[in-house]
């Protein structure tokens, strides 16, 4: 070769990356050294690289991962302003959420004492948000998360109820803005409260960190710490496919497996229950945009969720399989559970 080789230590430090970080590119195909010893292993790199190398440690500094690298390294211009242009989209949103929550994170610090609200909802229908959202609760007396959350924030009041494995939330309404307020009511508490407000058609609750009042009786709180699941929602990746499936068709798909885990491809063909080989059980009418993605779910956990959701069709929203799906009803808008899945074998 007529070009002169740099040892990896010295093309690192002219082109700002230490000699493991070109290790790593180097495996990754990202950015191969120029030659490679047959003997010794060492990696020799030319100066011709060393542009490739810096917008490589440009691209890491913005926090891009490899995959987007390589699409924005070696695609077609228009390929690479595209790539691009969307990945300083995500980041202005992810930078806008971690803000939001931030400042939640910091009025909550400031804020002076116990904080309280009160608040007018329609009786029933919080009541009814009470009831649906619970399933979600450990029904283990001695866990902090044998409860439901009722937080007063945003302008709006929010329900809330989980055991680690998944989450459902319902979001109601309020008459007019609000001081914020969050009660964590045991399940006995929060089954009266329930009760109670089947009587009122307009109902008006004063909120406490300690309790919630309601017409002259009162149904106390529990001092044990709760999931702030506003910063939980705030958090969540965007999603990349989304499917609205049919809820009767995938109950019975699920139960008819008799299986203890379920596999469920969506694609665009519609919703699938597969085995571990990817061979197909039975498929389910649904409606699928984005890539091709296969979650593993307990099948008494899916069961539990989709009982919690109301109309003949629920949406999931999947942005990996690794993460939470989001399932809500088109019927409901202001229901949402997040499943956790099982990670894939």
């Amino acid at each position: 070769m007529s070009d002169p080789l740099l040892t990896i230590g010295a093309f690192a430090r002219a082109v700002g990356l230490t000699a493991t970080a070109l290790r790593h590119y180097d495996e990754c195909g990202l950015l191969p050294p120029a030659e490679v010893d047959d003997v010794t292993g060492y990696r020799y790199y030319t100066p011709e690289l060393a542009e490739r190398a810096r917008l490589v440690a440009r691209l890491r500094e913005a926090g891009m991962s490899i995959a987007v690298m390589r699409s924005v390294l070696d695609g077609d211009p228009d390929q690479r302003r595209a790539v691009v242009q969307r990945f300083v989209e995500e980041q202005a949103a992810r930078s806008a959420r971690t803000a939001a929550v931030l400042d939640d994170v910091l009025a909550a610090l400031e804020a002076p004492g116990p904080r309280s609200t009160s608040v007018g909802v329609r009786g029933p229908e919080l009541a009814a948000a009470l009831r649906q959202v619970r399933a979600a609760a450990d029904h283990d007396a001695t866990s902090p998360l044998a409860a439901v959350l009722i937080d007063v924030a945003e302008g709006s009041l929010d329900v809330v109820a989980t055991n680690r494995y998944w989450m459902a939330v319902r979001t109601l309404p309020v008459d007019e803005p609000v001081d914020e307020a969050r009660v964590v009511l045991g399940l006995a508490a929060a089954g009266g409260l329930a009760a109670d407000l089947d009587r009122f058609d307009t109902a008006v609750l004063t909120v406490t960190d300690e309790r919630v009042t309601l017409g002259g009786r009162s149904y106390d709180g529990r001092s044990t710490p709760y999931p702030a699941h506003r910063m939980l929602l705030a958090g969540l990746e965007p999603p990349a496919t989304r499917a609205v499936l049919a809820r009767d068709g995938l109950v019975a798909a699920v139960e008819a497996a008799g299986r203890a885990e379920v596999m469920v491809a969506l694609d665009a063909g519609g919703a699938h229950l597969v085995d571990d080989g990817g061979a197909r059980d039975c498929s389910v009418d649904a409606t699928v945009s984005g890539p091709e993605v296969t979650v593993r779910l307990g099948s008494a956990l899916l069961l539990r969720a989709l009982a919690a959701t109301l109309g003949p069709e629920v949406e999931w929203q999947v942005s990996s399989p690794h993460r939470a799906i989001r399932m809500s009803s088109p019927y409901q808008p202001g229901f949402l559970a997040l499943v956790m899945p099982i990670a894939p074998k």
